[in-house]
């Protein structure tokens, strides 16, 4: 498990200069390697090291070892990214496969620093250049400290340093901790289904509206449209200023979302999502029309998932996932599957008359798969959420609760 924080340092004229050298040939070093590892088709860093190293070191003569060698392992890393997506490519378009552009680095990089290049003692910070190792007194924020301690097995592992638009230099510091070992309690079990118009709607009924996250997105769109169209040098200006503006938002809002779930005060032991992963080959295959393609490609049920789960992990709360097919068209009740049923944000089964929001119905036949697969794989015995009657059919109640802003509580 990983957490980063990004400071600030003041540094002299010299020193920035310094570090802008130390960009340009950490980029030079790390193109060269993509180009050897490409030309070689190998991903191996010995080969790269004992190939590479001399012509890398007579190129950039002022670059440190250590810096050569963490440009060396982000170009392993970015070629073995480059060669995964290429192969998927191949499959469905040979000849943009071919095309695809190589990896490569610009002079306005970030720049990984391990443990060899860079130090933490306290709050003095210390880091390799070209020109000389950069000593200087940061300020790490009172709530990072106290909520990432080294009681808590917490340490420092490795920075990324660079300058932003203002030119700034920046230090991104990465700590890492083993992951938290879930302690099992005795708690209920909960169905979270995903949705565009409910960011998340749980089996009780209570729902995280996307009214705001819309509304925002349909501002953005437009804003970017009409400046698009406009092609001046303002709009231009504009676009910039703006850009990340729509992304900032929706993370904020999903990082609520997930802090409201795992902090619930209720005794939940587990919640269950769909699992969506298959999502983005259904778009990209064309199952879909180009109004829902559009939808799925502003859809950030994936942030909101990866969220969720590391912020249950430390109050030992397990998030679980099930096939997604037919939970929106299955009746939560009598479990007949009826496309016809559903219509728009209201499920009338038309077998046995129950009646609930569609989003509602979805996340308990989520929560009810779960509990059905436990029981039939023989696991450890699970409590069965309240209004399951004795026949074994869930006795669902209607509760709308509807969440459209910021939950009460959250920074």
């Amino acid at each position: 498990m990983r957490r980063s924080i990004t400071v600030f340092p003041r540094l002299t004229g010299n020193e920035v200069s310094s570090i802008v050298e130390t960009r340009k040939q950490y980029a030079r070093a790390f193109n060269m390697s993509t180009e050897c590892l490409i030309n070689n088709n190998s991903t191996s860093k010995r080969f790269l090291h004992k190939v590479q190293y001399e012509t890398i070191k007579e190129e950039c003569p002022s670059l440190p070892t250590g810096l050569i060698q963490c440009a060396r392992d982000v170009a392993v890393e970015a070629v073995k990214n480059w060669n995964v997506k290429r192969t998927k490519l191949k499959q469905k378009n040979p000849k943009k496969a071919e095309r695809m552009k190589r990896p490569s680095m610009k002079e306005k990089c970030a720049m990984r620093y391990d443990v060899r290049t860079i130090t933490l003692r306290g709050s003095q910070l210390t880091f390799s250049t070209c020109d000389k190792r950069i000593k200087t007194i940061i300020s790490i924020p009172e709530f990072f400290t106290e909520r990432y301690s080294p009681s808590e097995g917490w340490k420092f592992k490795g920075a990324n340093i660079g300058m932003d638009r203002k030119g700034r230099v920046f230090v991104n510091l990465i700590y890492e901790c083993p992951d938290y070992d879930i302690v099992e309690n005795d708690g209920k079990i909960v169905g979270l289904d995903r949705g565009v118009y409910n960011i998340v709607t749980t089996s009780e009924g209570v729902h995280y509206g996307a009214k705001d996250v819309r509304r925002v997105k349909r501002k953005y769109n437009h804003v970017r449209s009409v400046l698009q169209e406009k092609g001046t040098r303002s709009a231009r200006r504009r676009l910039k200023a703006i850009s990340g503006c729509e992304k900032r938002f929706v993370h904020d809002q999903n990082h609520c979302i997930s802090k409201k779930l795992a902090n619930t005060d209720e005794d939940v032991s587990v919640y269950v999502l769909e699992d969506l992963s298959s999502m983005n080959m259904l778009r990209l295959k064309g199952k879909s029309n180009k109004t829902m393609r559009k939808w799925l490609s502003n859809w950030s049920y994936s942030d909101l998932e990866f969220k969720l789960s590391y912020k249950c992990q430390r109050n030992g709360i397990r998030v679980e996932f099930v096939d997604a097919r037919y939970t929106s068209q299955k009746c939560s009740v009598c479990k007949t599957i009826d496309k016809a049923s559903r219509n728009g944000n209201r499920y009338t089964c038309r077998h046995c008359g129950s009646r609930m929001h569609a989003d509602t119905n979805a996340a308990i036949n989520i929560r009810d798969n779960y509990i059905t697969r436990v029981m039939q794989s023989g696991q450890a015995a699970v409590k069965q959420p309240h209004g399951w009657g004795a026949t074994g059919r869930p006795e669902t109640e209607s509760m709308e609760k509807t969440l459209t802003s910021k939950p009460s509580g959250l920074s």
